[in-house]
């Protein structure tokens, strides 16, 4: 399970290991700190697995963490690491379990049916109406929630974000080989693109070999209420998603075809870690420099 292994890393490195919540069912929202303790020290804010189902996302988001606290340790001299690597546990257990059956999985929202990162605080007051920007109808797989922060999975990471104020954060999600930057509300040009853009390519220029596509989240499709249009608008974060792997052969298969996790999650997991981790490394080597 993806929770004892990053508790393992956590105890190895020394580091702090918090519960900041419980979500629907009663399950721990984990915090695991790395690097500088001090709470005023510099913070990354990095998270993963918003989406029950987008379990690649977190795999890349645990071999970066470990580069970091291994051969990369240096980039954590003068800052603290901020991980949530398991925002939605309900759905990712039930997916799992699902799985370990036979069955197909494909859980994305929580377990009352929420899209978490459509229940953000909004940022503007125009709402698009892609059905992928996020819906008031209860049974849209991109449900806002009765309210912003209605649900305790997004409230743990908000009350962490209000306690550090990251300077920089990254979402790991899948899928898609994109890396994604404000704003998803609005085709308007972040007041930041130009620093943006200076960390888009120095994440393209140290990936392994599979290219990304990188550019304002809303050249995707639109979105409100989610973490990094937030994040930016209310911290000044530098703030970034990272749509980890791509569509493969194994979906020509019939039974493949109609899983929803085999959509999201690539048959060559370790291929594709390997490819994004450099880049991430890369981005937040020029980040933590600015």
């Amino acid at each position: 399970m993806l929770e004892s292994e990053w508790r393992e890393l956590a105890s190895r490195a020394g580091r702090r290991e918090t519960v900041v919540g419980l979500s629907v069912e009663g399950r721990p929202l984990w915090r695991f700190d790395f690097g500088r303790s001090e709470p005023t020290a510099p913070t990354v804010l990095l998270t993963a697995l918003v989406h029950g189902i987008e379990v690649i996302g977190s795999l890349a988001l645990l071999d970066v963490v470990k580069g970091l606290v291994g051969a990369n340790a240096h980039l954590l001299e003068r800052h603290r690491l901020v991980v949530m690597p398991i925002v939605n546990p309900d759905a990712y257990a039930h997916n799992m379990e699902r799985l370990d059956r036979g069955l197909r999985a494909g859980r994305r929202k929580n377990a009352r049916g929420v899209d978490l990162n459509r229940n953000f605080p909004m940022v503007g007051q125009v709402r698009p109406w892609h059905p992928f920007s996020g819906s008031r109808f209860r049974f849209s797989p991109h449900y806002l929630g009765p309210h912003a922060l209605s649900e305790p999975e997004s409230q743990a990471v908000a009350q962490v974000a209000y306690e550090v104020a990251p300077q920089v954060a990254l979402g790991f999600h899948s899928f898609g080989n994109m890396l994604l930057y404000p704003w998803g509300h609005t085709r308007a040009r972040n007041p930041r693109a130009d620093r943006y853009e200076g960390l888009v390519r120095a994440f393209s220029d140290a990936l392994l070999r599979t290219p990304y596509r990188c550019g304002q989240a809303i050249e995707f499709y639109p979105t409100v209420g989610d973490l990094d249009d937030w994040l930016d608008s209310r911290f000044g974060t530098l703030s970034m998603t990272v749509e980890v792997g791509q569509l493969d052969r194994r979906l020509l298969h019939p039974g493949r075809l109609l899983n929803a996790f085999c959509w999201m999650n690539p048959s060559d997991v370790e291929g594709t870690v390997r490819n994004v981790t450099p880049g991430v490394l890369g981005l937040l080597g020029r980040s933590l420099a600015l």
